[in-house]
């Protein structure tokens, strides 16, 4: 599902960016291998269970002791944004494109999304900025000089396999 979030966002970015396609756009450590080509740069960094969403359960008939989960999980899976390319002034240009059109959502419709991600009706998107300190955190801990950045969140659905179950005490698999 997590490919599937990535995926989602690069169209989506690709598609309303002028000089850009999915082709610049890079997935990996900001700060490896970067080379000077115009792109954006979309980096997973975080990814946490949703607190906003709720999973039911029900006890499984046979054994009192498990739960079995009739809903999917939700994760908020959180993507680090950031412009590349031969000026700060063009990295700026690239970087206010991408504010402009992903403020334009506050949530992706299910046409947008990758086809692992539907099934669900819209998906929650926030784009924010972080705390000044926490974001010379992150940079910093990524080893790479603080730079300006979008800070993008995703709320996805983890469909559990129906094999799957969770015992009171410990998680367990089916076999």
């Amino acid at each position: 599902m997590i490919p599937a979030a990535t995926q989602t966002l690069a169209k989506l970015l690709a598609g309303g960016i002028s000089l850009l396609s999915t082709e610049q756009i890079d997935f990996n450590h900001p700060g490896v291998g970067q080379n000077i080509n115009p792109r954006l740069n979309l980096y997973c960094y975080n990814i946490q269970e949703s607190v906003d969403k709720q999973q039911s359960s029900c006890q499984h008939p046979a054994d009192k002791g498990k739960l079995v989960l009739l809903t999917p999980r939700w994760f908020d899976v959180s993507f680090l944004v950031s412009a590349w390319d031969f000026t700060s002034l063009a990295e700026q240009r690239l970087l206010s494109e991408a504010l402009i059109l992903l403020l334009h959502h506050h949530s992706l419709r299910e046409e947008v999304l990758a086809p692992a991600l539907r099934g669900h009706g819209e998906l929650a998107m926030t784009v924010s900025a972080i705390h000044p300190l926490d974001a010379a955190a992150l940079w910093n801990a990524l080893g790479v000089p603080l730079r300006p950045a979008l800070y993008v969140t995703l709320t996805i659905p983890l469909n559990l396999d129906s094999n799957w179950s969770v015992d009171c005490s410990k998680t367990t698999q089916k076999v």
